[in-house]
């Protein structure tokens, strides 16, 4: 099984969105349904986890991340929210 690597802050964070991106993805997903059938919604929303503000659409980047490397400017990436690892 695939074990997911959580990167720290900082320019390395940066990795373009591929279609191996998105099929991580979705493996992702397949594996937390399979481990829990029948979420219930609503526990899901009151404790767990939520996006990190600080990285909202429209929001300066924070500075720990540091600088979009050149040739990332544009593109298409990975997203650096973990609450959205699991997520389409």
């Amino acid at each position: 099984m695939e074990q997911t690597v959580l990167v720290p802050p900082g320019p390395d964070s940066f990795n373009f969105f591929t279609r191996e991106s998105l099929a991580a993805i979705e493996r992702r997903i397949a594996e937390e349904k399979a481990k829990n059938p029948k979420p219930d919604k609503k526990d899901d929303d009151e404790n767990g986890p939520k996006p990190n503000s600080d990285l909202e659409a429209g929001k300066n980047l924070p500075f720990i991340y540091g600088d979009i490397p050149p040739e990332m400017v544009s593109e298409p990436l990975e997203d650096l929210d973990p609450y959205y690892i699991n997520k389409k």
